[in-house]
């Protein structure tokens, strides 16, 4: 009877055992089961992200690039207003010479009076130059402090 009751009380101990596998085996499934079903939300939202900031990198590439050709303009501007600059002071050398030639003119020559607007024309000329030069300068200095700041 002894060993009819062990070997009874083992049948209950293995099914007890075996129900406790399946219930573990079971709960193990499940989770794993509801695991990969929020998972796949995440991925997708991950996914989602991901590609939105690779959007948005791309986007702040697209810019930085834009930035660089307008840089490069503004070199560019520079360099051509710095040559300009550069020609009209060269016409400007040969000023005082002239100017003291014209206003000798003016007052011993016969035609004095065309002298005299001729030296006005040509006051007139070398003011423009002198402003161009002036605002050329400035164009300069503002180019260069955008540059700067762009650097």
């Amino acid at each position: 009877m002894e060993n009819k009751l062990l070997k009874i009380i083992l049948k209950i101990k293995r099914g007890i055992f075996m129900k406790a596998k399946i219930l573990l085996c079971s709960m193990l499934i499940l989770g794993s089961l509801s695991y990969a079903a929020e998972t796949t939300p995440t991925d997708s939202v991950a996914q989602e992200v991901m590609s939105e900031v690779k959007s948005i990198e791309a986007e702040y590439q697209e810019l930085m690039q834009k930035e660089a050709e307008r840089k490069e303009e503004f070199k560019q501007e520079k360099e051509a207003l710095e040559k300009e600059v550069q020609e009209l002071k060269e016409r400007q050398l040969g000023r005082e010479e002239l100017y003291a030639k014209l206003k000798e003119d003016a007052k011993i020559r016969w035609h004095r009076d065309e002298y005299k607007k001729l030296l006005k024309r040509f006051d007139e000329y070398y003011n423009k130059l002198e402003q161009k030069i002036a605002d050329k300068e400035q164009q300069i200095a503002e180019l260069t402090k955008l540059l700067e700041v762009l650097n």
